[in-house]
């Protein structure tokens, strides 16, 4: 009896939620200020685990990671973004863009708290 490996795939899904994209920008004033601007991009997300290493690795650095998710591969998004999720605001810490196993692009991020949120039309 011949057995063979079928080419068979596994569709990424993104179906946790999704989340509103800001971009952080600076007045160009003497003091500059720091707001967001959105970009009206909405991006499905699924929520990956925390490890343990990464966790106490953030936290010696006095960085507090609250999520790690993964998208379909946007290259817009980068450590100079800042992510809404209901009502709450995180900055991307890293963005890890790569190819998985069934040749799909995805982005890998790393979320940490974002204290200080002014809106573009706050400032």
């Amino acid at each position: 009896m011949l057995y063979y490996k079928q080419n068979i795939t596994n569709l990424p899904t993104y179906n946790d939620g999704k989340f509103r994209l800001f971009e952080i920008k600076q007045t160009k004033d003497t003091y500059p200020v720091e707001y967001l601007h959105d970009t009206g991009n909405d991006i499905w997300f699924e929520e990956l685990s925390i490890s343990d290493i990464l966790r106490f690795d953030t936290e010696e650095r006095k960085k507090k990671i609250t999520y790690k998710l993964r998208i379909s591969q946007t290259k817009e998004v980068n450590s100079l973004c800042v992510v809404k999720i209901g009502n709450e605001y995180h900055k991307v810490f890293n963005a890890y863009h790569f190819t998985n196993k069934d040749g799909y692009k995805q982005t890998d991020l790393t979320l940490e708290e974002y204290p200080r949120v002014k809106l573009e039309g706050d400032i």
